[in-house]
């Protein structure tokens, strides 16, 4: 079959609207989506053949990407590109109902049982006993898996054994190498905490093993970024001709007039909102701590609306759901901030395209209309009151009054001129 680029540019569109209406997206993700599809037209053209999944997957295949051990940008880029043209295929097919992980390839298994064994004892212990999330836990005995996946290829099987100098190499192996200060903290982090379960459990014949991972705690200095009044309004505009304009319209809202976590907003259930008394109450998802927070009318009628109006027929106790495909619960963290201020002044001023600019937002002006900081924190649901301090940052009014004056600073030159 000769290439028709129409046809596949007609494929493309689809699956962008498909997608968008997921909730799956965000504007990073699109942009790319551009630039994959100059790519793919600009091979097939060269082929002469229409769109086929092994043949794109095979010339994607082909492009140069760094080993994942690196975990660099063109390898990132490359896995995007493998899912975009699953995203191409699923939606030829009628298929594409969710947003879901593409594997490159099959990922290497543990041949050591006694590692498997120790893996499957630690994502029981995390889950359990420690009451963490699956996708945290997977996350962890991911990092675990990587860790004893090395000590294999340096002819290590067992735990007992393992000594400081070869955890230590793995430490200094190209896992870790390029890799900045602040990504890498967490998983070393997780390793630790991995050999200190070890060794409680009796799991290791050295009760020390743990030392060979020392952890330096990267502080950094963030300037928190807030929305305009403009930004916010370009971006809650109405959307014309889009199947999910009133869900996007009610979780923005939320986000900004409740400052509810963007895991928290898409677990929602009708039964978590008092209409009457105007106020939601939840377990939070990363905390799991409860949390009760006051909801206004505009917010409350933009649910309403979006119920009404626009959410599709179904029992699901979640209030937002998927605009295609199954009716389940949005399931990405994504929010499209920048997609839906597309062709406004804001469009490129946007400081960040998460839905969490929302909640910074609503710390912000808190902290704007005189409200103390433990009152913040206890709006956010945060566990550690001191985390609401990164915000005084966005109280320019006061931070102005902290300015020091220069001219006790002794100076001798002349007048600098550009």
């Amino acid at each position: 079959m000769s290439f028709n680029e129409e046809q596949f540019r007609r494929l493309v569109d689809e699956t962008e609207k498909t997608i968008i209406a997921l909730g799956t997206t965000a504007q990073a993700v699109l942009d790319r989506h551009k630039r994959f599809t100059e790519q793919l037209a600009g091979f097939l053209r060269e082929k002469d053949c229409g769109f086929d999944l092994q043949l794109c997957l095979d010339y994607v295949n082909t492009l140069e990407h760094d080993p994942a051990s690196k975990l660099n940008s063109s390898y990132v880029d490359w896995i995007a590109f493998h899912r975009f043209v699953h995203l191409l295929a699923e939606q030829e097919q009628g298929a594409l109902t969710s947003w879901r992980h593409y594997l490159t390839e099959k990922p290497p298994e543990l041949q050591s049982s006694e590692f498997n064994d120790a893996l499957q004892k630690y994502a029981e212990h995390e889950s359990s006993e420690l009451g963490l999330k699956e996708d945290t836990v997977k996350g962890r005995v991911s990092w675990v898996r990587k860790m004893f996946l090395y000590f294999e290829s340096h002819g290590r099987y067992s735990l007992n054994g393992l000594t400081h100098a070869d955890i230590s190499g793995y430490l200094l192996s190209d896992r870790f190498k390029g890799r900045a200060p602040k990504g890498v903290h967490g998983e070393l982090y997780c390793l630790k905490n991995f050999w200190l379960y070890a060794e409680e459990y009796g799991l290791v014949d050295t009760m020390s093993l743990h030392s060979a991972i020392i952890i330096h705690r990267v502080n950094s200095s963030r300037i928190i970024t807030a929305l305009t009044r403009q930004q916010e309004a370009d971006i809650l505009e109405d959307e014309q001709g889009s199947s999910v304009n009133k869900r996007d319209i009610a979780i923005g809202l939320l986000a900004l007039h409740t400052g509810l976590r963007s895991c928290d907003i898409r677990a929602l259930k009708f039964q978590d909102i008092n209409w009457d008394k105007q106020y939601i109450s939840l377990v939070q998802q990363k905390t799991g701590v409860p949390l009760q927070v006051p909801i206004d009318a505009e917010t409350e009628n933009a649910i309403i609306d979006y119920v009404l109006h626009e959410r599709r027929e179904c029992n699901s106790d979640y209030i937002f759901v998927t605009g295609v495909g199954p009716v389940q619960g949005l399931k990405r963290r994504h929010y499209r901030i920048r997609y839906r201020a597309k062709g406004t002044p804001s469009e490129d001023t946007i400081p960040h395209d998460g839905l969490h600019i929302f909640r910074r937002t609503f710390a912000s002006r808190l902290l704007n209309s005189g409200a103390a900081l433990p009152v913040i924190s206890e709006m956010l649901g945060h566990t550690d009151r001191n985390s609401a301090q990164c915000y005084l940052s966005t109280d320019e009014e006061k931070m102005k009054r902290c300015s020091l004056s220069l001219s006790l600073i002794p100076y001798e030159g002349g007048a600098y001129h550009v």
